[in-house]
């Protein structure tokens, strides 16, 4: 039985990779002209020759510089610090208050110690280090949302008195408990956490983990690159420079996607307070921001360790950093790594089943909330549910903070236990549960809240532009909820659609890696007793394959289903894989999981490092600024020309790298040049231009046919070329000459 189950997992592994490499990639079809499969792109980037993969890291001409990255990694490195510091007081606060109270003297006895059924739940250095800078960052993200809405963004102290405030509590909380050291583990202590893990001999060390150095690497300096993403260019940096540029955070009716939740891009805002410069502080904000990945690396290594083994926690770090699709999104300045790095954190203290870790749990799904409205239901739900049942589940747990009463001694007494009837048992649970579940949703509230709280005072809507139907919105109507609803919600139910997509999530989405989803799937062979991972470690597999597969359910019930919805999910996904690696302790598979590692690593580093993202690594900055290949040449034209007046925009939102004042509007929102010009006469629309100091506008011809196209958003009807004809005639608008190859035209306002 044994070698058949070795046979059957041999010829499955097989099966899957020689099907993943030989998926076709659209993107790629779409720029050479034909099919390209996976290993012809390996085969590609391998042959090639070296100076094509140098002009991508070094340009055309080659030029190299680093020492102009060195202002961005100071302030970037300096929020992350202060991140840390933060998060070192709130979760030390937290674990440290708890120590300390288990270990006073109450009415002269010590308490009992808590029973040997519940896991340790305090925190190892490496734990404290990973909770630390996720609840750093997700509070200083809080902080800046709150000064920015108090209108001080622009005032000094907004940073130097709470930043002076975190080093002299932190040295203070240092000097004062450094006898009593709650905030790390005694050696002994971690060795005993780590004692149940080690069930199996260890086929990846620690220093397997060096192999996540490139990545590591790769998603540093490809952060620190000028913003080429259009949903980065219209609004996770836009939004902010705004922000910035106004010294407030206020309600943004051109953009509607800049008043949902910013917990991430807040981030952003707050290095460009610290620079003083909106372009400086976007590309320091971008790489704070790219951070998360490698701390959920982190945490995934240290929950591996904790809960599995060594082996997989280093399995699980190194699957999901190596994730090219995980590369690109955290270089890009994309937000998605920090709703999964936060997710992965509240799971994580989930786990830990400890009353103080619930805090932490909803600390962080806020934290997933406050940058994705769809983490609260991703998140938040299926956390708060697993709260309850845990707490009822919990028996032992549930007695002692009913009444105070150990669960050892509860339990040792026999007579007691059979003289409370199992309906007085139920009965105390539901306050206990109860009480769990509204700390959790407490903590939360912290992080998520102000973010609905923003929304309410604004439009009258704390999810806006989301439940329309229940609260209105300011600015918000019928048609554009219609539109949106149409573009965001599933349209088809068929099995083949949904065969489809489970494709896409375990196998054929472009930038997935080779080694989480098989390595995932060696995990269900211990749940189902066949082999695989110890038995001990299924009430903790149950619980992540559950999670795992209620997510990708509500993604495919509830969204749009675009897979970036799904990604936040995917630090788990590489824990189960980290469980996986494990299913055997046979000398073959040790072979056979180095090999994989290996070869998986070198694959997707290959296409992380490639062209397919944009990697000019070591081209100076100031030729990338205005590098025309990068932005729309448009843009560059018009702030040349520009005298200081203002460029209005029609069908172009992704409009960051305009250094002079630019007007515009999303496709979902009002558009500025209808409002300006409908229904009335080239005199007054000459002067509502001239009041507004609009001194050229530049009409994406190109952006706005994708809105028009089937199954898109949609674009005003108003704005057609016959509109512009007719300025043109009467004098108030004189056309550029166009740009070859570019179908967007500008116009000068006459003066």
């Amino acid at each position: 039985m044994k070698y058949l189950l070795n046979v059957a997992v041999l010829v499955g592994l097989a099966v899957y990779g020689a099907a993943f490499f030989a998926v076709p990639l659209p993107d790629l079809a779409a720029r050479t002209g034909e099919p390209l499969q996976r290993w012809q792109l390996l085969v590609q980037i391998i042959l090639l020759p070296e100076d094509w993969l140098f002009a991508a890291w070094f340009g055309n001409p080659m030029s190299f510089s680093l020492l102009d990255r060195l202002p961005v990694l100071l302030v970037a490195g300096g929020i992350l610090a202060w991140a840390y510091l933060l998060g070192w007081l709130i979760v030390g606060f937290f674990e440290g208050v708890g120590s300390r109270r288990r270990a006073e003297p109450e009415n002269n006895r010590t308490r009992e110690a808590p029973p040997a059924s519940q896991p340790p739940i305090k925190l190892t250095r490496l734990e404290t280090f990973v909770f630390s800078m996720g609840a750093g960052l997700a509070a200083l993200g809080a902080w800046t949302l709150i000064m920015g809405l108090f209108g001080v963004l622009d005032r000094v102290w907004t940073v130097a008195v709470p930043g002076a405030a975190t080093l002299l509590a932190t040295l203070w909380v240092r000097f004062r408990v450094a006898a009593s050291r709650p905030f790390a583990l005694p050696e002994a202590a971690e060795a005993a956490i780590q004692q149940p893990a080690r069930q199996t001999e260890e086929m990846l060390g620690p220093r397997w983990l060096w192999l996540a150095a490139p990545f590591a690497a790769a998603i540093v300096l490809a952060a620190m690159l000028p913003p080429v993403d259009f949903d980065v260019r219209e609004y996770h940096l836009q939004a902010p420079k705004e922000f910035y540029q106004q010294g407030r955070i206020t309600f943004l009716p051109h953009n509607v996607y800049a008043n949902m939740p910013l917990g991430a891009e807040m981030l952003a805002l707050l290095t460009m307070v610290i620079s003083g410069d909106w372009w400086l502080g976007a590309l320091a904000g971008k790489t704070a921001i790219a951070a998360f990945t490698p701390l959920c690396a982190l945490g995934l290594y240290a929950a591996g360790r904790r809960f599995f083994s060594t082996t997989a926690g280093v399995a699980a770090a190194l699957a999901y950093i190596s994730i090219p699709w995980v590369v690109g999104l955290s270089a890009s300045g994309l937000i998605e790594a920090a709703t999964a790095c936060y997710t992965l954190l509240a799971v994580y203290a989930l786990l830990l089943r400890g009353g103080r870790t619930i805090f932490l749990a909803g600390f962080f799904a806020g934290a997933a909330v406050a940058t994705k409205y769809p983490a609260a239901l991703f998140v938040l739900v299926p956390m708060g549910v697993w709260v309850v049942v845990n707490g009822f589940a919990n028996r032992d747990s549930a007695c002692l903070a009913a009444d105070g009463t150990s669960a050892s001694k509860r339990k040792n007494d026999k007579r007691d236990s059979a003289a409370v009837p199992v309906a007085a048992k139920q009965t105390r649970r539901f306050p206990i549960a109860a009480k769990r579940l509204t700390l959790f949703l407490l903590a939360a509230t912290v992080c998520g809240g102000p973010w609905f709280v923003k929304n309410w005072a604004f439009t009258g809507n704390p999810t806006y532009p989301l439940l329309y139907e229940a609260f209105g919105g300011k600015t918000w109507n019928e048609e554009k909820n219609r539109r949106w609803n149409e573009v965001h919600r599933p349209k088809e139910f068929s099995p083949d659609t949904l065969g489809k997509d489970l494709g896409s999530v375990a196998m054929t989405s472009q930038w997935i890696s080779p080694l989480i989803v098989p390595l995932a799937a060696l995990a269900l062979l211990g749940l189902f007793g066949a082999a695989g991972p110890p038995a001990a470690w299924r009430p903790i597999v149950w619980p992540l394959f559950a999670y795992f597969a209620f997510v990708i359910a509500a993604w495919w019930l509830f969204t749009h289903r675009i897979d970036r919805f799904w990604f936040p999910v995917l630090p788990v996904m590489a824990l189960l894989a980290g469980a996986g690696a494990c299913w055997s302790a046979a000398r073959w598979w040790r072979g056979l999981l180095r090999a994989m590692i290996i070869f998986g690593l070198t694959a997707n580093f290959l296409v992380a490092a490639s062209a397919v993202w944009y990697n000019a690594w070591f081209v100076p900055l100031h030729f990338l600024r205005d590098d025309p290949r990068l932005i729309d040449p448009w843009h560059w034209r018009l702030d040349v020309r520009s005298t200081g007046g203002t460029i209005l925009t029609v069908g172009d939102a992704a409009v960051f790298d305009f250094h002079s004042p630019v007007l515009y509007s999303t496709c979902f929102d009002d558009c500025v040049f209808e409002r300006l010009v409908e229904g009335k006469t080239s005199s007054e629309v000459l002067a509502e231009l001239r009041s507004r100091d609009i001194e050229f506008i530049y009409v994406s011809w190109g952006e706005i046919a994708r809105y028009r196209s089937k199954g898109n958003y949609g674009f005003t009807d108003f704005v057609q070329p016959e509109v512009f004809d007719r300025l043109v005639e009467d004098e108030v608008l004189e056309p550029l000459p166009p740009i070859n190859g570019f179908s967007g035209r500008a116009y000068r306002v006459a003066k």
